[in-house]
């Protein structure tokens, strides 16, 4: 999956968490976050992790973002935590097939083997996924330069040729502030509710102080910068297409105790993300992964299990089920080659 380093992605660095300082071409998406958040929760007591080893950078930037989870709306997201093994590989890709119609990468990626005597094997997995539209396909350019370099690259805009759609195209093209040409934000509409924004010349050394600072300049611009786009106006956006993988290896090795003073080890850690957006719309989907190991047998008996793997009985009943509801079909399944 990854080469020396970790990363296979050609210039473009992946980072786990948005407070961590970024250069050059980078990507972050929520799901390492929200695995680091689950594994917090459920080892630590969602208090801060502590390496045995001493203090690490990126441990203190998971354990201090607020970007996880919490921050995201549920249908954006599968998670799993709890013991690694076939029946839960099986649950993740039953879930991830019935809720984004999406199959697994990262767990390829993964090592099933059976942990070593008196270790508990644990897995924390995220994927996001969505795909969105905007609500008038943009028109398309013809091959453009990139900024003052020697490059031409394929944009979408806000531009019809024959004026029939380029109102309905800038209406959807909302300015959060504008500077001047090199330093403005917009948020494009999509049909699913999503908001696409775009910062040129963004400020701030992580994700987490660029998007501050953008909300911090849309909360000050006046209506001047803010108004609606008119027929003088302009706007144009790059097409983007992206596959990129990491496994995070300054992460594997790492011990710490969880809150009951076991000792546990990071095995794995491994995240992919993929990103395309023309000028139809565009679909992101990023998976997560940590794999970990525990000393001790952990207790998981506040994980409820419904499986009917075994004898039971189905119903059918007219509406929802009332303490006064009477069923119209009933099934009692014993022998399960009688009824496949």
């Amino acid at each position: 999956m990854t080469s020396s380093g970790g990363n296979t992605n050609r210039g473009i660095e992946v980072v786990a968490s948005d407070v961590q300082a970024v250069r050059g071409s980078a990507a972050w998406c929520a799901t390492m976050q929200i695995c680091w958040d689950n594994m917090l929760e459920t080892l630590c007591d969602g208090s801060p992790l502590n390496p045995l080893g001493g203090a690490n950078e990126l441990v203190r930037a998971l354990n201090t973002s607020e970007l996880g989870r919490d921050a995201l709306p549920r249908d954006h997201f599968y998670a799993y935590s709890g013991p690694k093994s076939n029946r839960a590989r099986r649950e993740i890709e039953t879930e991830v097939r019935r809720r984004f119609g999406q199959s697994s990468e990262v767990l390829d990626q993964l090592d099933w083997s059976e942990p070593s005597p008196g270790m508990t094997s644990l897995l924390f997995y995220c994927m996001l996924y969505r795909k969105f539209s905007f609500l008038v396909p943009f028109g398309v350019c013809e091959e453009e330069p990139w900024g003052d370099e020697d490059v031409c690259v394929t944009y979408f805009e806000a531009y019809d040729p024959d004026q029939r759609l380029s109102r309905k195209m800038r209406q959807q093209v909302k300015p959060l502030y504008y500077k001047d040409g090199q330093h403005h934000a917009v948020s494009l509409q999509t049909k699913e509710g999503d908001s696409v924004v775009l910062v040129r010349s963004p400020r701030g050394g992580s994700f987490s102080e660029m998007w501050t600072n953008t909300l911090d300049q849309a909360k000050r611009a006046d209506s001047a910068q803010t108004r609606p786009l008119d027929d003088h106006d302009s706007f144009m956006c790059p097409n983007l297409s992206l596959r990129l993988s990491k496994e995070f290896r300054e992460l594997e090795g790492l011990e710490f105790l969880d809150v009951k003073g076991h000792k546990c080890i990071i095995d794995q850690v491994l995240q992919t993300i993929k990103l395309n957006l023309d000028n139809e719309g565009g679909e992101v989907k990023s998976e997560a992964a940590i794999s970990a190991c525990a000393t001790g047998a952990l207790d998981f008996s506040h994980i409820r299990t419904f499986d009917y793997d075994g004898r039971f009985a189905l119903y059918l009943v007219g509406g929802e089920v009332r303490i006064d509801s009477r069923p119209y079909l009933a099934l009692l399944v014993d022998d399960i080659r009688l009824f496949q």
